[in-house]
């Protein structure tokens, strides 16, 4: 097989999969190593905007922020609420990922995974505790939002105003949150267990975090926005 056609043949498991690992595609995966293949990979990187991470036994497409064609738009994140989904509950779900992340990955030592799981039930309690103080303090989240050039003010509100009861209804708190959860699981990054009442990280997102998003300063910059407004903003 030419370079050319290895290289393609990479592109497409990588494209189809957002993923290639050793233990199924063995022959693959050693071909990423050979120099010309990695090289034609290289300029499908520049020109098609996404970068191809390596972790131990597996591969990762990753699109640069802002490509519209591979990555997440804000028109899918709302899409992700309801068609006719507002800007603000596209923010919400993001914000609640960044969260979600943050409460597994937030540790302060040299393997900042904090934990396996996380029940949906303690998801709603935090952001419960993290919007209230932030609707509390207003003066210290509207310092936030010109930092961060977020409306956090607002985001909190359509928090807020969501019913709180255990119910999986697009209205609901626990519905946002598992609306959130399966964005991410369709990614392959988490998996909703017992019944959509917990989350787990995968393989894929322990790698790319602890393997390629989390240096020094990103997780400083990630404490610095979680641990703001009082501390649980």
């Amino acid at each position: 097989m030419s370079d050319i056609k290895t290289a393609l043949k990479i592109y497409r498991k990588l494209l189809d999969k957002g993923q290639l690992d050793r233990e199924t595609e063995g022959d693959l995966f050693l071909e990423f190593r050979n120099v010309e293949v990695r090289a034609i990979l290289a300029e499908f990187e520049e020109e098609l905007d996404f970068k191809v991470i390596e972790t131990a036994g597996s591969l990762y497409l990753l699109p640069n922020s802002g490509n519209g064609v591979l990555g997440f738009t804000t028109k899918d994140i709302r899409e992700a609420v309801a068609t006719d989904a507002r800007l603000v509950d596209g923010y919400l779900l993001s914000y609640i990922s960044m969260f979600i992340l943050y409460l597994f990955y937030g540790g302060r030592n040299r393997n900042p995974k904090q934990r396996e799981f996380l029940r949906i039930s303690k998801l709603v309690e935090e952001l419960d505790k993290r919007f209230s103080m932030a609707l509390a303090d207003q003066e210290e989240t509207k310092l936030m939002e010109e930092n961060y050039a977020l409306n956090f003010m607002r985001i909190a509100e359509l928090w807020e105003s969501k019913q709180d009861f255990e119910e999986r209804g697009r209205k609901t708190k626990t519905g946002t949150i598992l609306n959130t959860c399966r964005l991410l699981e369709r990614e392959n990054l988490l998996r909703l267990v017992d019944d959509d009442r917990e989350i787990r990280p995968t393989k894929k997102l322990d790698d790319l975090m602890l393997n390629y998003y989390l240096d020094d300063s990103r997780v400083e910059e990630i404490k610095g926005f979680f641990e703001g407004v009082g501390q649980d903003a």
